[in-house]
């Protein structure tokens, strides 16, 4: 990844202005996601920012406004801002975006008490199992609802395409595994550790967000291999939860 020192200025220039703003409500900022993990596009990808602060009310959120509204505006940078009480609830909802961003995160400034939540596998893999049926569900309904519109069906696969890869890194990291920073790698080893062939997975290595829309047939191609692909995925994963 190439690096990105107007967006490194820009956090920079946030954590001074949300440090001024929380005043001491403020406790920690992280950065985590793509950018985080060494994948960025620019233009396409967000920067995702976790704001950890001691009180949420109404009045200490209106105080962050402005400084995240400009950075949302002219940077794509998105806030996560939670409590620490937060943290420790939504390890339990949302196992699968708490774990990642534990993994792989940068402190930008003070304490984002990541440390000490636990989190179970058994709530991961419950959670990789919904990610996977759900996107494999909504893209179903997406093909129905739009009659095939390779439009939109190109949209929906590059949108999934990331959220995929993310619980596909959370499956490997389960394992043991050191993960590849690069997207193309991640799918590599999942490809090999979950048993899947290789007619299944390389078509979607390659693909980037930032890409043209290939002709209307291969976008119809590449969707039907991509739900099947899904639900090969759904039933190996039901499979293992046995």
């Amino acid at each position: 990844m190439e690096p990105q020192p107007e967006i490194e200025r820009a956090l920079e220039a946030l954590v001074v202005q949300l440090r001024e703003a929380g005043g001491a409500n403020l406790l920690g900022i992280a950065l985590y996601g793509g950018l985080a993990k060494g994948r960025f596009t620019p233009g396409v990808s967000d920067v995702n920012v976790l704001i950890v602060v001691a009180e949420a009310g109404l009045e200490r959120m209106l105080a962050l406004a402005p400084p995240l509204t400009a950075a949302l505006r002219d940077f794509r940078i998105v806030p996560f801002v939670v409590t620490p009480e937060d943290l420790r609830a939504s390890a339990r909802l949302f196992p699968g975006k708490i774990f990642d961003i534990q993994e792989s995160h940068r402190l930008l400034w003070g304490d984002v008490h990541l440390s000490g939540i636990q989190i179970s596998a058994e709530d991961l893999l419950l959670r990789a199992r919904q990610e996977v049926k759900n996107t494999e569900l909504r893209l179903r309904l997406r093909a129905v609802e739009r009659g095939g519109d390779p439009d939109a069906l190109w949209r929906g696969l590059m949108g999934s395409l990331p959220k995929i890869a993310v619980t596909l890194e959370t499956l490997l990291r389960l394992k043991g595994l050191s993960v590849p920073a690069d997207r193309p790698g991640i799918l590599r080893l999942a490809r090999r550790e979950l048993g899947l062939a290789p007619e299944q997975v390389e078509p979607f290595v390659p693909l980037r967000r930032v890409d043209s829309r290939p002709e209307d047939g291969e976008v119809r191609r590449l969707y039907a291999a991509w739900l099947d692909l899904l639900g090969f995925l759904s039933r190996r994963l039901e499979e293992s939860a046995g």
